[in-house]
């Protein structure tokens, strides 16, 4: 019998130590970024264009885009930010979007000759490159509207068309762009990310028509994103809001947080000979109206944004992913805090089993930490955990002892980089059993909870400007355990094999952010289901005074379906409520502890022991456990 054990421990050793796992998944992740829209996200389609007016190869490469050139606009950040090479459309890329585009129709702003290509168009064109299929793991974007607007508003200025049809033809084209994204879904996307109209009475152009002008521009704005929200929630479209009219309008109330120190003219001057006045199509630092104007003014030239202002609108943009998957770690703490609590538990029932006496009380305190690694653009998690339990156990026969408990866990958990955190406080009852015959033991133990969350809050920053949400929430964790297994004994060794099964339940009610604007979210109720099966050995070698011991498992989740965290801007009276992944670990691992126990007098014995776990790519976890018992 002493040939299997030698063979089996190092065998399961080296696959603990290996990590018998593979690759997990983190937080959200993006096979690609596909862009639709007008020149607000347009990243250089109009390249051969400006090269066929003569200019020079080297400043058709520094210009194209529709802001301080060459600074990026928020559609490359973004594309950065998930690791896609950002390019437009007609140089490979996935940039779809055309300055002076519109949803569905043709457009005036197009140059004479030029390819007509609405939202409508270039969401036909995405799907023909892709087999006709939208990627689901894709992020899509669509921002568009402001042409439709801009059209629509010249004709009722020159009196082509009533203020009832402008009024009209302006949420016709809102519900058009409801039926673009219905197609993306149609084909199989699964998140697609829809912007607000801006509110365009407040750009310089529109501003320098006069206050009536403006204000009706401004109502346009309003009336299009009521119609495109209410629309896209109507038919079941969980697109992702991004509210840029409210974005906006809290930069023009405090430009100076956001480092502009201009927000009513235009950074770039004339183009000569091409254009007399700014047009952001032909700006670069050649001619800013002043050093340094891509970021301290807000408009490039009279509707569309400096180089500054497309920071904070992607830095704005990737908070509405990045914010739920932050929350997702709401769900991970408790799972490391309570299995604190259990090995307290498994701790205070071994010193019970090892001496007759038929009660014992015991204190147990146990440390740990849960760190995530920072990898793309995830930025990483890391808790401190802690578990204080005070137990009482009865031998209630020979073979059986039963046990009470209570425990009180705290946590301390940090986003990466600097990005907020929380902080956790729980309250912990468990009843567990012992039952022992020969060679044989089952162990058990049942534990319920509170979860109290304080110092929640996130960090949001939206250019040089840092902004904190902050919340409240709290939840509960119900958890069960049970174990089983051999022991052979051998001399003074006792080793054997066991197999374990662990439930846990964690619930997170929903809860509102407060203090961040337009970037506060409603997060919805989470659950975070947990049940881990793992097989082993445990061994134990008793020399008297002290036993040393140890146990080596291979663990798997099997609750590991991919898991989402609904959230809603709370600036959208609309309520459009969307869906990101939470974060999630490899499902399987693997788990080694070692520990020694002892005793003090004949009354008062104590254990300590370390566990690591091991093999979940991009996680450190361990945790250490001190019991003292008291026997009577």
């Amino acid at each position: 019998m002493k040939k299997p054990a030698r063979r089996i421990l190092p065998a399961l050793l080296a696959t603990v130590l290996a990590g018998a796992a593979a690759p997990g998944a983190g937080a959200a992740s993006f096979s690609n970024v596909v862009v639709f829209g007008d020149s607000l996200s347009d990243a250089g389609y109009y390249r051969p264009f400006l090269a066929s007016l003569g200019l020079p190869s080297t400043v058709v490469a520094t210009l194209g885009r529709f802001t301080t050139n060459p600074g990026p606009v928020w559609s490359e950040l973004v594309s950065q930010h998930y690791g896609v090479t950002a390019a437009p459309s007609n140089a490979s890329g996935w940039i779809f979007a055309q300055g002076g585009a519109r949803v569905a129709a043709d457009s005036a702003s197009t140059p004479p000759g030029g390819a007509q290509r609405p939202v409508s168009t270039q969401v036909t064109e995405y799907l023909a490159r892709n087999g006709g299929a939208a990627d689901p793991g894709a992020l899509h974007t669509v921002w568009a509207g402001a042409n439709d607007l801009f059209q629509n508003f010249t004709l009722f200025a020159g009196g082509a068309i009533s203020q009832t049809e402008l009024q009209n033809n302006v949420l016709a084209a809102a519900a058009a762009e409801v039926q673009q994204v219905g197609r993306l879904y149609a084909a199989g996307a699964r998140y697609v990310m829809v912007f607000a109209l801006p509110d365009i009475g407040a750009t310089p152009q529109f501003a320098s028509l006069g206050a009536t002008s403006a204000g009706g521009a401004t109502l346009l704005s309003a009336g299009y994103n009521t119609t495109l929200f209410t629309g896209l929630a109507s038919a079941g479209l969980h697109a992702i809001p991004v509210d840029t009219f409210s974005l906006l309008s809290e930069i023009r109330a405090n430009p100076g947080l956001y480092g502009f120190t201009n927000i009513s003219a235009i950074a770039c001057g004339p183009f000569p000979p091409i254009t007399t006045s700014g047009n952001s199509q032909f700006c670069s630092s050649a001619n800013l109206v002043q050093a340094g104007a891509e970021n301290s003014y807000l408009f490039a030239d009279g509707v569309h944004p400096t180089t500054g202002a497309h920071r904070i609108i992607a830095d704005f943009a990737q908070s509405l992913v990045d914010g739920p998957t932050a929350y997702s770690m709401l769900g991970e703490v408790p799972l490391r805090t309570r299995a604190g609590h259990v090995q307290t538990l498994s701790d205070g029932l071994a010193m019970a089993e090892a001496s007759p006496d038929r009660f014992h009380a015991f204190a147990s305190w146990t440390g740990g930490n849960f760190e995530v690694a920072s990898s793309g653009t995830d930025a990483g998690f890391d808790s401190d955990n802690r578990n204080v339990s005070v137990g009482l156990t009865m031998r209630a026969s020979d073979a059986v002892i039963v046990g009470v408990a209570l425990g009180h866990g705290t946590s301390d958990g940090r986003f990466g980089g600097d990005l907020g955190g929380f902080r956790t406080s729980e309250n912990t009852a468990s009843v567990f059993f012992g039952a022992k015959s020969g060679g044989f033991y089952a162990n058990g133990a049942a534990s319920i909870s509170n979860v109290d969350f304080s110092d929640t809050r996130r960090a949001i920053p939206l250019g040089p400007a840092l902004r904190v949400a902050q919340s409240s929430p709290s939840g509960s964790n119900g958890s069960a355990s049970l174990s089983a297994g051999y022991d052979l004994r051998l001399g003074k060794l006792s080793v054997g094999p066991l197999v374990s099964w662990t439930s846990q339940n964690v619930d997170i009610g929903g809860f509102d952010e407060t203090g961040a604007g337009s970037a506060n979210l409603r997060i919805g109720a989470q659950t975070r289901r947990s049940e881990v099966v793992s097989a082993g050995l445990r061994a134990s070698w008793d020399l008297g005074p002290v036993t040393p011991y140890a146990r080596i498992t291979v663990d798997k989740e099997r609750q590991d379906g991919e898991r989402l965290v609904t959230a809603s801007p709370l600036s959208l009276v609309s309520g459009n409520t969307y869906q990101i992944p939470a974060y999630q670990a490899d499902s399987s691992w693997g788990t080694a502890m070692v520990g020694v126990r002892g005793a003090v007098t004949d009354t008062l014995s104590w254990s300590v022991n370390y566990a690591k776990v091991t093999g979940r790519s991009g996680v450190t976890e361990d945790y250490v456990t001190g019991t003292l018992a008291v026997r009577f």
